[in-house]
């Protein structure tokens, strides 16, 4: 278990992590505020106002508000973050407002005017994946397709290959060629891992997940590649991590339960369990997005269990208990081995809507 306190300082916010243990961590919290002040999407235009983030020390606030962000992705100090507006998806909440023009929000990590690439009209994103060259790809969770944008532009292209019915996350190959995504159906709870070749979108495998003891389905959220190759997959419904062998990549139906622990499944039906999913230093980082929490593993064990699994207890300045509002994606800050980014999309709550960048320093 570990504990954070935070605690005010000259230069922003500082969390001290605690631990019984022989090694101390250190902790450092970066916040943007992405529900802010207003919802610069509902101009008569169609476009959004400019994000900019205001210079308040480490708490940087929005002028304008992210509609139910969910996943994030960095690309040249820009942490590009996905604006799903999973409140006003008809699936989701049929009496909704129709959504406001659907875009990705590109959040400078150093500070500064935020950008945006505008999406389709009822695109609904949801997974966020960006090459060592700064090319993005994007998927949508109501119709399944998939947009690329080139490097050093604001323009969405469609992508050759979609998947049906939806694209949820999504993460590049090691090999920077290949693109792998989350391919679940919300409606019969079948989920799988597809496979694309960047050059020729053409399909490399497709690996099933089967559901756990006791679950009729499965739903496929979020993936990450570790350094030798092997594809790490959540499973949100049964409270599953998958892992993909790094030789079995090219072979359908490779995936391997390698952890599933009732702390990562849902606490309830219709709830979300582990979620956004990452490695930083050597240790892997999850979320689970009800009821709001956030744990690391040590990857390299053979057969893990529940005992392995660390969970972080985040508590305030005085002590008391500091939530996590529905955890979603999560990733590391590219050239660091500190810095974590973790997005808490809030969705069905007034909270939320926060893009957090932590620094963990082991010591």
């Amino acid at each position: 278990m570990l504990s954070l306190r935070f605690e005010r300082t000259r230069s922003g916010l500082e969390c001290l992590i605690t631990r019984s243990c022989s090694r101390a961590f250190v902790l450092t919290s970066v916040v943007a505020a992405l529900g802010a002040v207003g919802c610069g999407n509902d101009d008569d235009d169609g476009g959004g106002d400019t994000v900019t983030l205001a210079d308040s020390g480490s708490i940087a606030a929005l002028t304008n508000e992210i509609g139910i962000p969910t996943t994030v992705a960095v690309s040249d100090g820009v942490a590009w973050v996905v604006e799903s507006q999973f409140d006003r998806y008809p699936a989701f909440f049929p009496d909704a407002d129709p959504p406001a023009p659907f875009r990705l929000v590109g959040v400078p990590l150093a500070g500064g005017e935020a950008d945006e690439i505008p999406l389709p009209p009822n695109f609904f994103p949801e997974g966020i994946a960006v090459t060592r060259g700064g090319r993005i790809f994007v998927g949508s969770v109501a119709s399944g397709a998939i947009y690329t944008v080139a490097p050093g532009t604001a323009v969405a292209a469609a992508f050759t290959l979609s998947l049906t019915p939806s694209t949820v996350g999504m993460t590049i190959g090691n090999d920077n060629t290949s693109v792998w995504a989350c391919n679940s159906n919300m409606t019969t709870g079948a989920s799988m891992v597809v496979g694309l070749r960047i050059d020729g979108a053409t399909t490399i495998a497709t690996h099933t997940l089967e559901p756990a003891a006791g679950q009729t389905g499965t739903f496929c959220n979020d993936l990450v590649f570790s350094p030798d190759g092997s594809l790490w997959v959540t499973e949100s419904t049964g409270g599953q991590i998958f892992r993909i062998p790094a030789e079995d990549l090219d072979q359908n139906n490779s995936a391997e339960v390698w952890l599933q622990a009732d702390e990562l499944a849902p606490p309830a039906p219709g709830q979300f369990g582990v979620n956004g999913i990452t490695l930083l230093n050597g240790r892997m980082y999850l979320a689970v997005t009800d009821p709001g929490t956030l744990f690391s593993i040590d990857p390299a064990l053979e057969e893990p269990t529940d005992d392995d699994l660390e969970e972080i207890d985040l508590v305030d300045e005085d002590g008391d208990d500091f939530d996590l509002v529905r955890p979603d994606g999560i990733t590391a800050v590219p050239g660091s081995s500190t810095d974590l980014l973790v997005v808490q999309n809030g969705l069905g709550t007034d909270g939320g809507k926060v893009l957090s960048r932590v620094r963990i320093d082991r010591q």
